[in-house]
């Protein structure tokens, strides 16, 4: 299955209450390293048709984002804070790739470590009926 771009809350939460997992992936067009993994999440996507792969773009519809608190944080804020001491999270960066299951977060993969994004963190082996793994 393609990956589908979610265009609106409505959208969003009609797809998070499926029955079957879902991975959404939360990106922007001026994310540097968002762009960086869209071809290995599409290659994803295309390679597991029992998956339900979805992308959201956080400027386009950003009461998404908003509401679960991801965000871009930028390289000059993010040395600001470690300049002033302040550990910084991973948890608000992009990209983000967030696994639902009856409207519930079970996984998060944050960043652009092409390693990690992979079918198996997610799901448990069997691609024909994706399992979900729960990695939160």
């Amino acid at each position: 299955m393609p990956v589908v771009y979610i265009t609106s809350m409505a959208d969003f939460e009609s797809v998070v209450n499926d029955t079957r997992p879902v991975i959404i992936e939360f990106w922007a067009e001026w994310c540097v390293t968002c762009r960086s993994t869209t071809q290995l999440y599409d290659q994803l996507a295309a390679q597991n048709p029992a998956g339900q792969f979805y992308r959201l773009d956080i400027e386009e519809v950003r009461e998404v984002p908003q509401a679960l608190g991801v965000r871009n944080v930028s390289l000059a804020t993010r040395l600001g804070r470690i300049m002033k001491g302040v550990l910084t999270t991973r948890r608000d960066q992009l990209p983000a790739f967030k696994v639902y299951v009856k409207g519930v977060q079970i996984g998060e993969l944050v960043g652009a470590d092409q390693t990690q994004l992979t079918v198996s963190r997610f799901f448990k082996d069997d691609a024909r009926n994706l399992t979900p793994r729960v990695v939160i």
